[in-house]
């Protein structure tokens, strides 16, 4: 089944000139259903109008989608709490719009505001922030090296290219600093190694913006946009994934829609062809999969509350350009991913837990309230994401 066809109206607000066309702008369907978005479509779409602008202009100014990314995304991974692992955790960075990723790219910042307890090697391309460190095997750090307390593990060791500064004890059976070490006076040093040695005050770090005071609070948008959306403009049906069974394919272009809930014990896809918002209140309960399709021209801005469950295989985004995807979760429900999916785009849930089931490999980053984790965990930072509001309105 397909949507009316519908003529595109532009946003007065944002747009000043802008085209009109006769095509069809949004299709639900089933497999066999025929064909797609026309190419005209898609021409027209691309790279049409500036950076989605999200809030309430009433409130205040408006929200740029690309700022509010850059300012997120920073990090590779960011943990509210402590971060526990027991298998390797390996993280880089790449630039998506400069090629394919390649491992050991520089780069890939992590930042915990507990204390992270590793069992297994930990590698950091780029400079890791955290409350304290305890470890069982080595750990290196590309960039510098900041924590709140020591660095305990009798019997294994840690190397750090840049900087270190540790408020407390280093107990560990060897650290080699590439910079300066800074430990405050009354702590040991222990056996490390650095270009210099300095014993001054260390002040304390807090990486990740986590307290309700500071952390951005997605369920503000989903609530205005429940009202304030473009679903009339291509008559989008709110319900349209409430009931999915089998295979059900919902192709999206430029706007801000909402769907009041996607569930159902099927498979539902969203390809995401122009610069789109998705609010979805009523979160995502699928028992088979969903697949979340977002390639050139196409950015997609993912905004949920009501929980975030797929029982099946998740596929967000492409490894190839995982800055273009960007998943905001309200709320205090888990996020439990299953062993095999494809985590390719920046994931913010500051009040969620992420349970990653068995070796996880993830394109763009983290940033959550826990990070529970049963395989290795790599993360490959899309620096691309930094520079995703230069093109927002000035001001």
């Amino acid at each position: 089944m397909s949507f009316r066809i519908a003529r595109y109206t532009p946003w007065v607000a944002l747009l000043g000139t802008a085209c009109t066309v006769n095509d069809p702008v949004a299709t639900l369907r089933s497999p066999d259903a025929g064909t797609g978005i026309p190419d005209e479509w898609m021409a027209h779409c691309a790279d049409s109008g500036p950076p989605l602008l999200l809030g309430n202009p009433a409130s205040g100014p408006q929200l740029c989608s690309g700022q509010l990314a850059q300012t997120l995304f920073r990090r590779a991974a960011c943990s509210c709490e402590g971060l526990s692992l027991s298998a390797p955790f390996k993280v880089d960075a790449f630039r998506s719009s400069a090629g394919p990723y390649a491992p050991g790219g520089a780069g890939g910042d992590v930042g915990v505001n507990g204390g992270l307890s590793a069992n297994d090697r930990v590698t950091v391309g780029g400079s890791l922030q955290v409350g304290s460190v305890q470890l069982s095997s080595p750990l290196s750090v590309g960039g510098n090296l900041d924590s709140n307390g020591p660095l305990s593990g009798p019997g294994t060791s840690a190397t750090v290219a840049g900087d270190a500064r540790v408020n407390g004890d280093v107990a560990l059976a060897s650290l080699t600093v590439g910079g300066v070490l800074t430990v405050p006076p009354g702590f040991s040093p222990g056996p490390a190694q650095a270009s210099e040695l300095r014993r001054e005050p260390v002040p304390s770090v807090t990486p990740c913006d986590c307290d309700e005071g500071s952390r951005f609070d997605p369920a503000a948008l989903i609530a205005h946009h429940t009202v304030d959306n473009d679903n009339a403009v291509i008559g989008l049906d709110p319900a349209a994934l409430t009931d999915v069974t089998g295979q059900r394919v919902l192709e999206l272009p430029c706007g801000r829609f909402l769907l009041t809930r996607i569930e159902g014990p099927g498979h539902a896809t969203l390809r995401i062809r122009g610069r789109t918002a998705l609010f979805i209140p009523g979160g995502v309960d699928l028992k088979e999969a969903l697949t979340i399709d977002v390639q050139p021209p196409g950015e997609l801005d993912l905004f949920l509350a009501g929980g975030f469950i797929v029982s099946g295989q998740l596929t967000l985004g492409s490894a190839a350009l995982p800055s273009r995807v960007r998943v905001y979760v309200a709320g205090t429900q888990a996020l439990d991913i299953s062993a095999g999916s494809t985590l390719a785009g920046n994931v913010y849930a500051p009040q969620a837990p992420l349970n990653l089931s068995g070796n996880a490999e993830v394109f763009g980053s983290l940033f959550v309230r826990h990070l529970e984790a049963s395989g290795a965990v790599q993360v490959h930072h899309d620096t691309d994401v930094l520079d995703a509001g230069a093109a927002c309105p000035a001001g």
